[in-house]
């Protein structure tokens, strides 16, 4: 009886390959008694089997086929041989599918009083990992100084990023027309937001009600036993003054 081991020969090595393309990935081991193969992901998500139209956790078999993979098929696969005689042994492949930067503007209208500082926002899925800028309406490119800062954020799963240009005490020569870039060597893609004038927010006093007491006289005539008097009396009546 003899552990499995894995043969890295004949057995499949990271692969980089283009979105809607074809991926087959091998693992041969050897062992006695014969080790049987499966296949999980890294990450422990699930495996999309175009074969029978399933999703699953786990794939038994030397052979794991991925057909027109896309972005969510990226990542590092485990094949796992087992015998029944430890220990088992499990090699890492790692497929990368590229394609070309898409990008989305959750806001393409911004507005802004002159003064306040405002931030513009690209989200951007690429890879390999893409070449990221911002220009202005007439296609300069915009540096880092006292005025602009660009920042790209990673995002999960690494293909994801995000763009973004911090403009300080906006005045009106920064209104106009933003581009945001991204570039890789599968293509490249723009998209534009505006920023323009708007009114600075005004700050509403809380309404308040405060109540105040005035004097009201009134004359009243009553019997005594002198014959009839009158007598003025001051009663209180409660207003309020919103």
């Amino acid at each position: 009886m003899m552990p499995p081991n894995i043969d890295d020969s004949v057995s499949s090595s990271d692969v980089i390959v283009r979105e809607g393309a074809n991926v087959t990935l091998r693992c041969k081991a050897t062992g006695s008694p014969p080790p049987s193969i499966k296949w999980k992901r890294d990450d422990n998500t699930k495996i999309a089997i175009t074969r029978n139209n399933s999703v699953v956790l786990e794939w038994e078999g030397d052979v794991l086929t991925l057909s027109r993979v896309s972005r969510y098929d990226m990542g590092a696969y485990l094949c796992i041989a087992t015998n029944g005689v430890p220990p088992s042994v499990s090699k890492r492949i790692k497929v990368s599918v590229d394609f070309p930067p898409m990008l989305w503007i959750p806001h393409q209208l911004v507005g802004i009083p002159v003064g306040y500082n405002v931030t513009l926002e690209c989200n951007i899925e690429a890879h390999p990992t893409s070449l990221n800028y911002w220009t202005r309406e007439n296609d300069q490119m915009i540096h880092d100084s006292l005025k602009y800062k660009t920042e790209t954020i990673p995002g999960n799963p690494s293909y994801k990023s995000v763009m973004r240009l911090h403009i300080g005490d906006v005045q009106h020569s920064d209104y106009g027309i933003y581009k945001c870039i991204a570039k890789n060597p599968r293509g490249e893609t723009d998209g534009s937001i505006r920023l323009y004038s708007s009114s600075p927010p005004t700050t509403i006093p809380p309404s308040t009600t405060e109540s105040i007491t005035t004097t009201v006289p009134s004359t009243r005539v009553y019997e005594s036993p002198y014959g009839l008097s009158t007598m003025t009396i001051n009663h209180f009546d409660k207003g309020e003054l919103a």
